[in-house]
């Protein structure tokens, strides 16, 4: 489908569908209509996109998790490197993390002076107490937690893991992830050196091969990000998503790097104000640069289900909550009717034609009144519907999404209006929001049906001979 019909579809989806909806483009203004459509959509995409940094609040919290991270760094440090320590049989590991690390995880410019206090501090770690343990595994679970939090919260989601699975999962992050992923540098270094050698002494190795294989820092960096935004947050990712977003967070660290090693080269201002202790800043800026890059990254993931279906340029009005909020029982009472085992906030999000936002926030509601349920299925759940629709009636609706009735009357009770507050109270309780959830959905499928009904084509009887 090419982008004119695909725009048009949206389009009649959103206006209705009539005669005169779609009309074929005037050939000669094809490609200006293509470009004007494109540039509207991506001015909405970055409005979408700057609204979201806004409501995440993503300044704020990566100046809060780098904060946390340089008060754990110490402890996660040694914590990780207390078994390579303890087993001489790792040292090996030990030494090609520390290299790939301080290659790809920094500038050049700091990596040898920050590397340098965190091997005196994490070789001390034979030195340490059970208490002194003890403190080191809390502050570090704690530092995870604050991360998946951090994570949590760009993913709307309420609810956290159970908090010993929670410890279970970090410790085993901080004390096997080190070991394994020394493991593979380690495998990995060996095979390249001794590839590139004997492909060397053999002329066999074309330069764009040799720079293809030392040029993997970029999809590991990747894949690190794509691994952290699909298991970190307490939701169901999709892996396409957590993909696109570990991509573009990759590519922007990489070029972060780059380019902040380059500024600290060319532009020495804090080794002339700060001297010796210069390093402290610039490490200081780097952690904060690290997660702006890792933390937008999270919410470019989170937004594409809502690109996705094109929902993420709605504009929310007065009542919108109430139609929204209408249309998810609907479906799930459809869903009950055909014996669906109901549906995820994902799907009522692209059934209800709203994103993924408002439709967990207006689920989160109806769960709190009764009016569905959550089923447990893995790690996204399920809603149905456990109510009456036959019970539910527009006014009850009303005061939930529209207006707080026991508020209204409590504040007019005050006599602080400047109305007759029994007149509005009066006005207020119409007996036709009375109708019931059940007679609407009837409604609805009657006249479709009509429809249906109408649009089908009568066989024409034939002609009887004269």
């Amino acid at each position: 489908m090419n982008g004119y019909y695909r725009y048009q579809v949206i389009f009649v989806a959103r206006r209705g569908f009539s005669a005169n909806s779609v009309q074929a483009p005037p050939r000669r203004e094809k490609g200006l209509q293509h470009l004007s459509i494109d540039l509207a959509a991506v001015r909405r995409l970055a409005r979408f996109v700057a609204r979201r940094i806004g409501e995440d609040r993503v300044a704020q919290v990566a100046g809060s998790l780098t904060f946390t991270s340089v008060l754990s760094l110490v402890p996660l440090a040694t914590v990780a490197f207390a078994l390579f320590t303890a087993f001489p049989i790792f040292g090996s590991f030990q030494a090609s993390l520390q290299d790939f690390l301080a290659v790809h995880l920094m500038p050049p410019q700091i990596n040898d002076q920050i590397f340098k206090y965190l091997n005196q501090f994490a070789s001390k770690a034979k030195g340490l107490t059970t208490v002194g343990m003890i403190i080191l595994f809390v502050t570090s679970v704690m530092t995870m937690m604050t991360v998946e939090s951090a994570f949590n919260v760009i993913w709307r989601v309420k609810k956290a893991r159970p908090i010993a699975q929670r410890v279970l999962v970090y410790w085993s992050i901080i004390t096997l992830g080190p070991i394994l992923f020394g493991c593979s540098l380690s495998i990995s270094s060996y095979v390249f050196a001794h590839s590139v050698a004997f492909a060397g002494s053999h002329n066999l190795m074309p330069p764009i091969v040799e720079w293809a294989l030392t040029g993997v820092s970029l999809p590991l960096t990747a894949l690190a990000f794509t691994m952290i935004y699909v298991y970190m947050p307490n939701c169901k990712v999709e892996w396409r998503d957590a993909i696109v977003g570990g991509i573009i967070a990759g590519i922007a660290f990489e070029l972060g790097k780059r380019g902040f090693g380059s500024y600290v080269r060319r532009i020495p201002t804090y080794t002339a104000v700060y001297g010796a202790f210069a390093a402290l800043p610039v490490f200081l800026l780097w952690v904060y640069l690290c997660w702006m890059i890792a933390l937008v990254g999270a919410m470019v993931t989170s937004a594409l289900p809502a690109i996705r279906t094109g929902q993420y340029h709605r504009r929310d009005f007065p009542g919108s909550d109430l139609l929204d909020a209408l249309e998810i029982l609907a479906r799930l009472v459809e869903s009950r009717e055909e014996g669906k085992p109901g549906y995820t906030a994902l799907q009522l999000a692209t059934l209800s034609r709203c994103d993924l936002d408002t439709s967990t926030r207006l689920i989160a509601r109806l769960d709190a009144l009764g009016w569905i349920g959550r089923l447990e299925d893995s790690r996204q759940p399920r809603y149905v519907l456990i109510a009456n629709p036959n019970q539910i009636t527009v006014t009850m609706l009303f005061e939930q999404f529209v207006i707080d009735g026991a508020e209204l009357e409590y504040q007019l009770k005050l006599d602080a209006a400047q109305v007759d507050c029994s007149a509005l109270m009066n006005a207020l309780e119409n007996e036709k929001l009375e109708i019931t959830l059940g007679s609407l959905i009837a409604a609805r499928a009657s006249a479709l049906t009509s429809a249906r009904m109408r649009e089908v084509p009568r066989p024409s009887m034939p002609e009887q001979p004269a």
